[in-house]
């Protein structure tokens, strides 16, 4: 139930001016039908918190099966208190279904399945490509979620786990934002997991990581699985800000 608010900071030479110091709050795992009294937690650590956009990472609820409705209920508590200029997109989890597409929506968060969607300021603009689930339905398409992108079009890739780095990597996007890992959830003193239950490189598994030109950040997520239990772990919302021009 401890959960963090994590700041990070990416700089890209290729972020229109216009984005430079956009901030995202990034959140994936919910699972706010499994812990109660999470919800009350999620909305201390970002009710005060300024963003200009919302993503969500996926898996909503707690199990594979059963009533959603549950979740997203808890959700609505608190996407009630974002305020967000660009709106709030989300993609689908393996324990997330088809059928909460109309229920997510109805509770103000754009669904994106293997499509991309653009965002304007200023004059300029910038892309969230969302692909379904890569792990347990497999049904991710990262070149049917990016046609419609033009060629050197700033873009984030929102999927719910790092396990289609590699098709999103072909499509040349800029940010690849994950969870599903739960950054292990269970980890050693020095904060390594003792599993990933992901198909990808294991540096993948949890923080910052770079394959090729593209960026990655897995979120160690909010809530729990299969067990009520995090260790070396702590659940996070991670608030991204985006910066144009080199890292310092």
């Amino acid at each position: 139930m401890d959960i963090q608010l994590v700041n990070r900071e990416f700089h890209f030479p290729q972020l229109p001016e216009e984005f430079d110091g956009y901030r995202i709050l990034f959140l994936t795992d919910l699972h706010l039908d499994g812990l109660e009294g999470l919800t009350e937690k999620l909305i201390d650590a970002v009710k005060n918190t300024e963003i200009d956009l919302c993503l969500l990472g996926g898996d909503l609820r707690m199990k594979l099966y059963g009533p959603m409705a549950p979740s997203v209920r808890e959700l609505r508590k608190v996407t009630s208190l974002l305020k967000a200029s660009g709106g709030i997109l989300g993609v689908l989890g393996n324990h997330d279904c088809i059928e909460m597409l109309p229920d997510m929506e109805e509770a103000g968060v754009i669904m994106l399945v293997n499509e991309a969607w653009p965002i304007d300021r200023g004059g300029g603009r910038i892309w969230v490509a969302g692909v379904d689930d890569p792990h347990y339905y497999k049904q991710d398409d990262a070149r049917q979620a990016c046609k419609d992108i033009p060629d050197n079009e700033f873009t984030i890739f929102l999927a719910h786990s790092p396990e289609a780095y590699e098709k999103a990597n072909r499509e040349n996007v800029d940010l690849y934002l994950c969870g599903h890992t739960h950054g292990g959830q269970i980890c050693l003193s020095n904060n390594k997991p003792l599993i990933s239950n992901s198909r990808a490189p294991r540096k993948t598994a949890v923080g910052e990581w770079q394959w090729n030109k593209m960026l990655g950040y897995t979120s160690r997520g909010v809530g729990a699985s299969c067990i009520p239990v995090r260790f070396n772990c702590p659940g996070e919302v991670c608030l991204i800000t985006l910066h144009r021009g080199s890292d310092p």
